[in-house]
């Protein structure tokens, strides 16, 4: 699939109908462009929220264990960094 689009005097162009609905490109939608060897591709930015319910779990989330483990990881750092 190729198209061909003209690029503003601010540097803007126009992605095709057809491509943003196929990368699910919207209105204010984040995108990344990668430049490789004189070539651009185009990616949807994925929004971590909109991740949300992808992976099941078969545990209940812990709020409360979450706290101890993130409390604990911060500790160990502290006692390593002051010895």
């Amino acid at each position: 699939m190729q198209f061909i689009t003209s690029v503003t005097q601010k540097g803007q162009a126009t992605i095709p109908a057809v491509i943003r609905r196929k990368l699910g490109i919207k209105t204010n939608s984040k995108i990344v462009f990668e430049v490789n060897n004189n070539e651009v591709s185009i990616k949807p930015v994925v929004d971590f929220f909109s991740l949300k319910g992808s992976i099941k779990s078969s545990k209940p989330f812990d709020i409360d264990a979450m706290e101890k483990a993130v409390t604990d990881a911060i500790l160990v750092k502290y006692v390593k960094k002051s010895n």
